[in-house]
Order: C-alpha cells, then structure tokens, then sequence
C-alpha cells in the first residue's frame, strides 16, 4: 500500500510540472528526482529520444553499494527481459538474410526435446497453470516452429494465442547455440551490437569483450519498506530472453538504427511489428520480441525488464511521433505487473508521467 501511494505521489508530481515547464521535457524531467526517492531506487537512468536524438538525459543517485560513486552516462544496467527486443531483431533479421528459417521446428534441437521431457512434467505454472492471473493453456510439445515461441504463441496449440512464456522463449539461445554454425552470442553481435558500434553492452557476463561495462555496473537493491538491501548479482549468462548489460546510450543506439534504416528497411520494420492472429481473429500484442499495444489511438511497441528483487527497465517507443523513452533501475521499482497475456504499458506510472508531459493519447501528434 505504502509503494502504491509512493507511485500515486510522485506521478502526480511529475505531471503537476506541467504548470512551470515550457517543454514536454522540461516537464517530464522536472519530476524524476522526486519520482527516484518516491520510490527508493538507488540509481536511475532516464533517456528520452525525439527523432533519434536525446531530449531528455537523466542520471541520478549513486551507482555503487556506498553512494559514494554518481550515476553517470557510464553507469550500466542488467536489462533483463528488454534483451527479447535484441533477440527478435536479431532472429528477424537472420530469417530475413536465409541465415536461419523461423519456420523451422525447434525440436530440431536435443536441448528442445530435453524441455520437453522435463518441462510437461514439471509443476512451473508456465507449463499450465495460475500465471499472475492468468490460466494459461497447457503446454505439450507439438511441433512449436522458432517462430512461435519469439511471437510467444506456444502455450495451448502451438500458433494460437499470446501468453508471456519467458521460459521458452529462452530457449531460442540455446537452439542457435546446438543447431546453427555460430553461436547466438555470435549471431546477436554479427546483426545488432557490431554494426551498430554497440561498445558499452556485454552479452551476458561470460562475453568476452567490453569488460569494462561490469566494471560500471550499479549493483541491484531491494526495498524492502524500511531500507535498500543489497542483491545478489544474476548468474545466469546470456540467454534468448534476457542478459544484455548496457548504458541507456547504447540501447539507444539500437533504437536510431532501428527508425534510420541502418539495421533495417522501413518494410522490413513494418513486417517486425506486424502481429500474427489469435485464435479469434484478433492480431496478437506481441510479435518479434516486442509488445505492441494500441493506447487511446496511440501505436506503442515497448518491451519491460524485470528482474525481481533487483533490476527493471523500460523500452517504449511511439513511432508515429517519433519518441522513444528509456529507463533502466537498479530495483524492481520500475516494474508494473503486466499481466502475461496482454500489454499494458501504460499501467507504468512513469510511462503516465511521459504521456502526460507529452500529450500522448489525446489525439492526433
């Protein structure tokens, strides 16, 4: 209840800002300090981009376990599950050069067929069952293409209907890995981080090269209603669904690639963001790695980051007004509970505070 009132307080600070701030981003950075210490997070990381370019920079608190060391444009994150917009950029862009075929069935795979051996029989709710809410169908290994599982159609019958399996998405890291002649970490830097210079992202903590991210790294707090208490770092390496380390300047990077045609042709975006059907005939809200949301006639495309008791993040974009806002913590803070079969980005208090400073879903831009 406390955290729930922190969230309504600092919202309503922030979007109050409208009555002093000449900009939208003089108004939505006008509340991050107060948005931070509302909610008790140690280190934050704002980027809002209009166009590609940064309109907004924020980098406030400390970054170390002392608060002796300011966060920075240096300052790096875990991002947790925003790693699937990577993947799905990735894989899409494979499939698109006839580097890899999503079409293929992923129990081409020894690892695959491994999962499924275990997976049914075991009592993990994504598997079938009560997941935050929401019964999800239960899964049976029937021929589940690549495809499926990076538009997370794989629960019930395979192709059918959106739900959020994380679980399985992580697979498509391990099926590269055994299946195709260069490893995912590999394939990921050969598509996305090299061509875009990405220097300040490592692929999971084993990556061999950009040490120095780790050595910016803000170490991951929990709230825990009366003080911060220090996390244990994660230990999974890189996997399809999560393990980018990164500044917010370097997944900004990807996202100018993304809108100026160096990693993809607008027709080729387009197609990225296109959905597949559900079983009723109404286009999915997650396709590619990315959710997709239609908000008030706003088009959003947007993926959360979570990583419980330690790290969130946001990566929203709003195409048609040419926005993109970025934010990365070093708790859960930024986490909203997003129910796993829909997308519900603007439940975000934050991402209220940005649409309020930008008029976003009062009509047309």
């Amino acid at each position: 209840m406390m955290r729930h009132a922190a969230f309504a307080t600092a919202l309503a600070l922030m979007a109050g800002g409208l009555a002093c701030a000449q900009t939208p981003a003089e108004t939505f950075e006008s509340g991050l300090a107060e948005y931070r210490r509302a909610h008790q997070i140690p280190s934050l990381s704002v980027l809002v981009l209009r166009d590609g370019e940064a309109e907004v920079e924020a980098y406030l608190g400390w970054s170390d376990d002392e608060g002796e060391v300011a966060t920075s444009a240096d300052t790096t994150y875990f991002t947790a599950s925003v790693t699937k917009t990577v993947t799905g950029t990735t894989l899409f862009l494979a499939d698109q050069a006839g580097e890899i075929d999503l079409d293929r069935p992923m129990a081409d795979a020894e690892d695959w067929r491994g999962l499924c051996e275990w997976f049914l029989d075991s009592d993990i709710p994504l598997a079938g069952g009560d997941v935050g809410g929401v019964m999800f169908p239960d899964f049976t290994c029937q021929g589940q293409t690549l495809r499926q599982v990076v538009n997370m159609q794989v629960n019930g019958e395979p192709g059918t209907d959106f739900y959020y399996n994380a679980l399985v998405f992580a697979r498509l890291g391990r099926w590269v890995d055994e299946v195709h002649e260069r490893d995912f970490r590999a394939l990921v830097r050969a598509y996305v981080l090299d061509p875009l210079e990405m220097t300040d992202t490592m692929a999971g903590w084993r990556d061999t090269r950009n040490y120095h991210v780790l050595s910016h790294l803000a170490p991951p707090f929990l709230f825990d209603g009366e003080r911060l208490v220090k996390q244990a770092f994660p230990d999974d390496d890189f996997r399809g669904a999560a393990g980018l380390y990164m500044t917010p300047m370097d997944l900004a990077r990807f996202d100018r690639a993304l809108d100026d045609g160096t990693l993809l042709t607008e027709a080729q975006r387009q197609a990225m963001w296109t959905p597949p059907s559900n079983a009723d005939g109404t286009p999915s809200e997650y396709a590619n790695g990315w959710f997709l949301q239609d908000y008030q006639g706003e088009r959003l495309v947007f993926h959360s980051g979570w990583q419980p008791e330690a790290y969130s993040a946001i990566y929203l974009k709003v195409p048609e007004r040419g926005l993109t806002l970025i934010a990365f913590a070093n708790t859960e803070s930024l986490w909203w509970g997003n129910r796993p079969d829909r997308s519900e980005v603007h439940r975000s208090d934050l991402v209220q505070a940005f649409f309020t400073a930008y008029d976003i879903g009062q009509g047309a831009p």
